[in-house]
C-alpha cells in the first residue's frame, strides 16, 4: 500500500506541472482513472444541482438514509463530477469505476487519517473535501478501538465523526458535535447517524439509547427543515420561470408538548394544486384550522396520495382532496 500511496503523489505533483487535458476538454478514461475517488454526500446535493440547471445532475447511487455516493475526478485544481455522459463516452460501467475509485482512496491513507478525541472518539483530519468517503472503507473503521459497531457523522465536507454503537458517552459527543455545526455553519452538511452493521451502511435510530432520541430527532428535523427550505426556492423559481400554477407548501419546525422537535405543513382550499412535505402535521387551514397527523392523511386519501418523484418526497394535493380529509 505504501508503493500506491507514493505513486498516487507523484501522480498528483506531476499533474500539478503538466496538467491533464481536462482543462481544454473533455477529459479520457486514462486521464480520469489515476485520480478517480467516491464522493460520499447527501443525497439532496444531487437533487439540488438538477432542480437548479434544470438537467440531470452527476451519477450516484443511493448509499444509506439520506446519503448517496457519486464519483468525482479529483485533480489538483478542480473537482470533475461524473456524469452518465462520461460513462457513455468511456464506454464504463459505474459500479466498475467505482472499485477503481475505492482503491485510489484506500491509496491516500488509512487509519492515521483520524484523530483521537477521547475514549472510543474519532475526528477525521484528511480535510481533503473527501473525509466523508473514508466510510466506503471499512476495513479501516473497523480497526478503530470502538464499543460496538461503527457509527459516522458528517457535519461537513471536512469533518467525519466515528464513535461505537454500545458508547452512549460517545454518541453523545458525535450528536452535540454534528448539532454544532449545522447551527454555525451555513455551509455544514445534515450529519445523520449512519451505522455499519454486517458490512451494510443503515440509519442510525438510537432504539437501545432513549435518551438520545430528542437529539437524534432535532438532526433529523433540521436536514428536512433545510432541504426542504431550499427545495421549495428552487421549485418556486423553475415553476414561475415555466408560467406553472402549482404552491409548494412550507415545512415549519415546532416544539412538542412532551418537549421534542416536530414538523408541520399548511394547505387550504384556496392553494389549489399544492406539493405537500412529509411532516408530522398538517394544519388545513380551514376554519378553525383542522389538524391531522401525517400518518391520519395517508389513511385518508389512500391511493390518491401521489409522490411527485423527488427527495426528499412531495405529494400532489388537489381541491377534492380536502372534503375527504374533513369528511
Amino acid at each position: 500500500m505504501r508503493c500506491d500511496w507514493l505513486k498516487t503523489n507523484l501522480d498528483r505533483m506531476l499533474a500539478a506541472i503538466i496538467p491533464p487535458a481536462a482543462a481544454t476538454g473533455p477529459i479520457s478514461l486514462a486521464e480520469a482513472l489515476p485520480w478517480l475517488v467516491p464522493k460520499v454526500q447527501p443525497r439532496f446535493e444531487y437533487e439540488a444541482l438538477s432542480l437548479r440547471t434544470g438537467r440531470p445532475g452527476p451519477e450516484f447511487r443511493p448509499l444509506a438514509g439520506s446519503f448517496a455516493v457519486g464519483l468525482v475526478v479529483d485533480l489538483p485544481d478542480q473537482e470533475l463530477d461524473v456524469e452518465s455522459g462520461d460513462l457513455l463516452r468511456w464506454h464504463a460501467d459505474f459500479d466498475r469505476l467505482m472499485q477503481k475509485a475505492r482503491s485510489n482512496l484506500l491509496a491516500r491513507g488509512g487509519e492515521e487519517g483520524f484523530r483521537r478525541m477521547g475514549p472510543g472518539r474519532y475526528r477525521s483530519t484528511w480535510q481533503d473535501n473527501l473525509d466523508g468517503s473514508r466510510m466506503l472503507l471499512p476495513g479501516i473503521l473497523q480497526r478503530l478501538p470502538l464499543d460496538g459497531d461503527p457509527v459516522v457523522l458528517l457535519p461537513s465536507r471536512d469533518t467525519l465523526l466515528v464513535v461505537g454503537s454500545e458508547d452512549p458517552v460517545g454518541l453523545r459527543w458525535a450528536l452535540e458535535g454534528a448539532l454544532e455545526f449545522l447551527n454555525e455553519d451555513p455551509r455544514s452538511l445534515n450529519g445523520c447517524p449512519l451505522r455499519l452493521r454486517n458490512y451494510q451502511w443503515e440509519p442510525f435510530l438510537a432504539r437501545e439509547e432513549p435518551e438520545l432520541r430528542p437529539l437524534l430527532g432535532r438532526i433529523q428535523k433540521r436536514r428536512l427543515k433545510d432541504e426542504y427550505n431550499l427545495q421549495k426556492f428552487l421549485l418556486d423559481r423553475r415553476h414561475g420561470s415555466l408560467g406553472r400554477n402549482i404552491t409548494v407548501a412550507p415545512f415549519h419546525l415546532e416544539r412538542t408538548p412532551a418537549g421534542q422537535t416536530g414538523s408541520f405543513t399548511v394547505w387550504s382550499r384556496e392553494t389549489g394544486e399544492a406539493w405537500l412535505p412529509e411532516a408530522d402535521r398538517v394544519c388545513l387551514g380551514t376554519e378553525g384550522s383542522a389538524w391531522l397527523p401525517w400518518e391520519a392523511v395517508q389513511r385518508r386519501l389512500n391511493h390518491l396520495l401521489e409522490p411527485v418523484g423527488l427527495f426528499p418526497e412531495r405529494y400532489r394535493f388537489r381541491d377534492g382532496m380536502l372534503d375527504q380529509l374533513l369528511a
